[in-house]
């Protein structure tokens, strides 16, 4: 097969096809003929009052469901109930959960009982001396880091 190269300018500039006179005119107006047109369908799925009162009786299922199933936020049950229960009591039960004085210092609540002097000496109280010293080097050596 040759190798050459095609010129546009080589090549005969004939059109090889042909549509009669006016036949782009009369297009639209042919296709147009050819389309049938159809009645206007119906919705398959109609909108009724049963349909409507359905709708509403589910949506009220659904939020008595979610009413029932989403449980109350407790508020604050403040001193009185827990004024019956021993300190001891309460110790013994954040032992058993393994709950940390750390762990609940990070409420507010523990936080501003710990502001005062007296209840933090209340809870070192009895603790060996060279865990605290330890505690305070890794608090200060902790720092440093930052």
């Amino acid at each position: 097969m040759d190798k050459e190269r095609i010129r546009l300018d080589d090549l005969k500039k004939e059109i090889p096809f042909s549509t009669p006179d006016g036949y782009f005119d009369k297009l639209p107006q042919i296709i147009q003929s050819r389309i049938t047109s159809e009645p206007a369908r119906r919705p398959v799925i109609g909108w009724s009052w049963q349909r409507s009162a359905t709708l509403v009786s589910a949506m009220a299922l659904i939020l008595v469901l979610v009413w029932i199933t989403v449980p109350e936020r407790q508020g604050s049950l403040g001193q009185e109930p827990l004024s019956n229960i021993s300190n001891a009591s309460i110790i013994d039960y954040l032992e058993d959960e393994n709950i940390s004085y750390y762990d609940l210092s990070e409420h507010q609540v523990v936080q501003k009982a710990f502001d005062t002097d007296s209840t933090v000496l209340y809870y070192l109280d009895g603790l060996d001396d060279d865990i605290l010293r330890q505690q305070l080097l890794e608090s200060v050596s902790g720092s440093d880091k930052i």
